[in-house]
C-alpha cells in the first residue's frame, strides 16, 4: 500500500472519531492495536499469503469482539476492501497524524552517560520550546562515541551538542 492511501484511512477514521466525540478512545485502540501487533507479529501474519483470508478474517473478529463501534466498522471496512495486508501500516499513520494534531512525539537524546531524572525533565521542557511539541516522551540512549555532551532527535530536527561535533568542527577549521 501506498503512503498516500495509509493517510487516507487513517484519516478517515480519525474524522469519523473527531465527529462523534470519541476521538481519545480511538487514539487509545489505536495504540493498543499497535502493541499487540507488535507484539505478536501480527503484521507478517496479515501480509503472509500462507494464511488463508478465512483465518486472518478470524483474527479480525476477535480484534472486533473487545472494539468499539467505530473501531469496529472501521477492521470491517479494511477487511471488505482487501487492505488486512495494510493494517499495521495503517494504524501507524494514525498514530503518526495523531501526534501530529497534538503536537506529541518521542525525542531521541543520545548522551554518553544515562540521563538522570531532572536532566530528563530539562530535556522535556527543551524539545517542548525548540520543537513546538505539547507532549514529549524522551528516550535516552547512551553511545559513548559521542564523548560528550548530547544529540536530540525529534522527527528528523536534530540538535547537536556533542563534543565530537564540536572537536570535528574544530579540526575542520584548522586544517
Amino acid at each position: 500500500m501506498t503512503k498516500v492511501n495509509s493517510q487516507k484511512y487513517s484519516k478517515a477514521l480519525l474524522e469519523v472519531a473527531k465527529e462523534k466525540g470519541q476521538l481519545e478512545e480511538i487514539l487509545a485502540e489505536v495504540s493498543e492495536m499497535i502493541q499487540l501487533f507488535n507484539e505478536n507479529n501480527l503484521n507478517t501474519f496479515l501480509s503472509s499469503e500462507v494464511y488463508s483470508l478465512t483465518v486472518k478474517s478470524e483474527l479480525i473478529d476477535t480484534l472486533i469482539q473487545s472494539a468499539s463501534e467505530i473501531m469496529s466498522n472501521f477492521l470491517n471496512t479494511i477487511r471488505s476492501n482487501g487492505r488486512l495486508a495494510d493494517l499495521a501500516e495503517i494504524l501507524d499513520e494514525t498514530q503518526n497524524t495523531a501526534d501530529d494534531m497534538f503536537k506529541i512525539a518521542d525525542v531521541e537524546v543520545v548522551s554518553s552517560v544515562g540521563l538522570s531524572e531532572t536532566q530528563i525533565e530539562k530535556f522535556v521542557a527543551l524539545s517542548k520550546a525548540k520543537f513546538d511539541l505539547n507532549e514529549v516522551k524522551v528516550i535516552n540512549t547512551v553511545d559513548e562515541k559521542i564523548l560528550g555532551g548530547f544529540v536530540v532527535n525529534s522527527r528528523g530536527k536534530i540538535i547537536d551538542a556533542s563534543l565530537k561535533t564540536q572537536l570535528a568542527k574544530i579540526a575542520a577549521e584548522i586544517l
